[in-house]
């Protein structure tokens, strides 16, 4: 796992969880521009160094991943947790589609090292009672519900954001579906959001 370190040399910690590309270069570049930001950002490779552009692929990579991706999290949260350079009380993380869905995963079945988690284009079922979350949603999103989106934002309130004219990976610039005004303005709300 990667460990991002800020100008400062020490901050909050961030967890950055990848899509089902894998750990490519589009959230390799997003963890360093978080520690620009002044996080310490851990980047766990879930997928044993497989990357791909290609769905079909994707999807291959997902079932071949899955029952890990849970363990390998864990585990990339506790080595954050104790890394030397980490400051402040608890735990950030941002999530993409599937690394976001594992996330709120771990919320929903009570994990309490995270303080904050921000996802991208992700849902999955979460208490009523639970640490601050934001979401960034796509307004035109074939990989997820609306019924699922209006529940986790029924759920999170004001953190949920719905961007008009999108589509799933708007926030990824290697695809054609990027929407560089909707990911900037996503960035900005995210670091605000961390920062808390």
């Amino acid at each position: 796992m990667d460990i991002l370190l800020p100008p400062s040399g020490t901050g909050p910690g961030v967890l950055v969880a990848h899509p089902w590309w894998g750990l490519n270069r589009i959230i390799r570049d997003y963890g360093a521009a978080l520690a620009e930001q002044g996080f310490v950002v851990a980047l766990p490779d879930l997928f044993g160094g497989d990357v791909t552009t290609s769905i079909e692929v994707a999807e291959t990579q997902i079932r071949k991943h899955w029952e890990t991706a849970n363990p390998l999290l864990d585990a990339a949260l506790d080595q954050l947790g104790e890394h030397r350079a980490v400051t402040g009380n608890g735990l950030g993380a941002v999530g993409f589609s599937f690394g976001g869905f594992h996330l709120l995963e771990m919320i929903d079945r009570g994990d309490t090292r995270l303080a904050r988690l921000v996802v991208y284009y992700a849902t999955h079922p979460i208490p009523a009672q639970h640490v601050p979350i934001m979401a960034h949603l796509a307004s035109d999103d074939p990989y997820e519900s609306e019924a699922d989106m209006d529940a986790l934002a029924a759920n999170i309130g004001e953190a949920a954001y719905t961007y008009l004219g999108t589509k799933h990976w708007f926030a990824e610039a290697d695809r054609p579906e990027y929407n560089a005004a909707a990911a900037a303005l996503a960035f900005d709300r995210t670091i605000a959001f961390l920062h808390g």
